[in-house]
């Protein structure tokens, strides 16, 4: 079910050559890597256990609820009684939210299992008309599923929290964003694991300029 994404030196190269700031950030910090999902019907539900909630919170909901739902069966799922859903921690919505897509999946209105070969835009375009899903979590299905390359998400504060700390801006507006998604192409998923690591920062990232 799950995978371990690390970044590469190949990337990590290709990304300094972008930006200098990030250039700098990446030698001090070295190689990162993130927990992915393989199974996309597994992870798009994990992403929407994770929306509005504290990393920590979402954690603990989704452990239980993939203990519950150890195969992540479709037909339990759709099957399942609401309060015991909500026993395990979901919102109401996020029962409606994650029954819906289950039933898309039984129905066939999303083929899940060959999401995989479609385009970024393409996938995008499958999953926004689901009930509950947002931009943002489509754009982790992406990062953390599917691997592309090109994706950079502003809705997730902590990448916006990141630039500003490396960057030393006070707000990331959309308009620097995206002048920065820009230049980072086309690595801008390996930027988005640097971004949310410069987040946990409570100040800005000391930049010093190599001679």
């Amino acid at each position: 079910m799950y995978k371990t994404i690390t970044v590469t030196e190949e990337a990590m190269a290709g990304l300094s050559k972008k930006d200098v700031r990030l250039a700098s950030y990446i030698k001090t910090t070295g190689p990162l890597s993130r927990e992915g999902i393989n199974d996309p019907f597994f992870a798009i539900i994990d992403c929407i256990i994770a929306q509005q909630v504290s990393t920590k919170a979402a954690q603990s909901i989704s452990n239980r609820f993939f203990s519950r739902f150890s195969t992540c069966d479709a037909t339990e799922i759709v099957a399942a009684d609401v309060s015991e859903l909500r026993l395990l921690g979901l919102s109401g919505s996020k029962v409606n939210y994650i029954q819906g897509i289950a039933c898309a999946k039984l129905e066939g209105t999303v083929d899940f299992d060959g999401l995989g070969n479609h385009s970024t835009h393409e996938i995008m375009d499958i999953l926004l008309p689901l009930k509950g899903v947002g931009r943002w979590t489509v754009e982790m299905l992406l990062i953390f599923t599917f691997e592309k390359p090109d994706v950079m998400s502003y809705d997730d504060l902590a990448i916006r929290r990141g630039i500003q700390r490396i960057y030393h801006k006070d707000e990331c507006t959309k308009e620097f964003f995206v002048k920065i998604y820009k230049r980072l192409k086309p690595y801008q998923s390996v930027a988005s694991f640097y971004f949310w690591h410069a987040s946990q920062s409570s100040t800005n990232i000391p930049y010093k300029k190599e001679q």
